[in-house]
């Protein structure tokens, strides 16, 4: 970078899709304690159909964090000074902010979760807590997890080395990546930027059979190919009013192409796999379904992908342009909610069974425990400045009438 960038107009419509999709991944968690596959916890009474629900969210919620988290970068990187050492102080503030809370959740936040996972599957295997703990340290145990791990977490450790790859390029490329975000900007403002991606994600779905989903960073091929891409497209393509335009534009066809490649998915889950008990709408075939058809099923599910998080952007940057006194605080409390959630998930999901509550008076007090729980403790932090690195926080509030650039 020979200059520096001058400061964007900041985008609210952003901040209010990154805080809506932060909760929606929360809520999403609590989901998954009633879907009929083991989790970390799960529930006694599994909820029937709510796989389909939660597929509702699942091929976009992530793709679309990691392409705001580009976003919220090139406008973050826009206050840096040109040159190699720009990038380096941003690689310096990622880390700061992201590598710190990372190692405090893997050695503070999910261990409960482990041992409630361990209490409910192998309770013959669960230790008293300073043994139990000191066993999560060592990962000389045989609980069939390895540990230290970071569950959720997963996500900081991707988002961490996304930014330091983006660091790298941004030392090595100059003005580069710049002027390839001008390059982008006219040919994507047009049905191009529909239609480009979809082929794109459809493309890194063929590897999906071969390099299946593992959130361990080193192997996990596939997802790599979805979300750094998505993370730097974020980036090139963010100060670009051509595009938040096209957006706009294209949000009513992106949400048409979204649903249709949704039903033609759960179709053909219903035809080839089933669902469990008596949702199935028909007698799925048992043999599996033929090569061309599980092929086109994958750029189906980039559609989806893709048409889902157009449609948000398009609909946001229509709608949700504006400032708000809730939207500066949630901007800062959702990364430490994030960072809390799922253990208190988790912990409520293995005591509140035992009370014998109706389901949804069981499921409502699981969700008003896990948002509760969460905004607790990020009240208690956030008052202490010593804890605020840990989840995420510059270590002192400073007060603003813009807020803080989003994590």
């Amino acid at each position: 970078m020979s200059a520096p960038e001058p400061a964007a107009t900041r985008r609210y419509d952003l901040d209010w899709i990154r805080v809506a999709a932060f909760f929606l991944l929360i809520l999403y968690h609590v989901g998954v304690f009633y879907e009929s596959d083991d989790w970390h916890t799960s529930s006694p009474r599994p909820i029937k159909g709510i796989e389909i629900v939660m597929s509702l969210s699942s091929p976009w919620r992530l793709a679309l964090l990691f392409l705001i988290a580009g976003f919220a970068t090139r406008f973050m990187t826009a206050r840096l000074s040109p040159g190699p050492g720009g990038a380096g102080r941003l690689a310096w503030s990622r880390t700061g902010r992201l590598l710190i809370p990372l190692i405090f959740g893997m050695l503070v936040i999910v261990p409960p979760q482990t041992f409630f996972q361990v209490a409910q599957y192998t309770p013959h295997l669960v230790e008293p807590w300073p043994r139990f703990y000191a066993l999560y340290l060592s990962g000389e145990h045989d609980w069939g997890i390895t540990t230290p791990t970071w569950n959720h977490l997963w996500f900081v450790a991707y988002l961490w080395v996304y930014s330091l790859v983006l660091a790298c390029l941004l030392a090595l490329t100059g003005k580069g990546l710049a002027t390839v975000g001008r390059w982008l900007d006219r040919p994507l403002s047009g049905p191009l930027l529909l239609l480009a991606p979809i082929l794109y994600l459809g493309l890194a779905r063929q590897l999906y059979p071969v390099f299946d989903r593992t959130h361990a960073l080193v192997d996990d091929w596939y997802l790599h190919s979805v979300y750094l891409p998505l993370f730097l497209f974020g980036f090139l393509i963010a100060r670009s009013e051509r595009i938040r335009q096209t957006f706009i534009a294209q949000r009513w066809a992106a949400l048409a192409i979204a649903a249709a490649a949704w039903l033609a998915w759960q179709a053909y889950l219903l035809t080839w796999t089933g669902l469990p008990g008596d949702l199935q709408l028909w007698t799925p075939f048992a043999e599996n379904p033929p090569a061309l058809l599980r092929i086109a099923m994958r750029w189906t599910y980039a559609a989806i992908q893709w048409g889902a998080i157009a449609a948000i952007l398009g609909f946001g940057g229509k709608h949700l342009a504006f400032d708000r006194p809730a939207l500066r605080y949630l901007t800062v409390a959702v990364f430490p909610l994030y960072i809390l959630h799922q253990t208190i998930t988790v912990g409520a999901g293995a005591w509140l069974p035992g009370l014998q509550l109706p389901l949804a008076v069981e499921a409502g007090l699981l969700v008003a425990i896990t948002f509760g729980g969460a905004f607790a403790g990020y009240e208690l932090v956030r008052r202490i400045p010593p804890l605020r690195p840990f989840l995420g926080l510059k270590l002192r509030s400073q007060a603003a009438k813009r807020p803080p650039r989003a994590a």
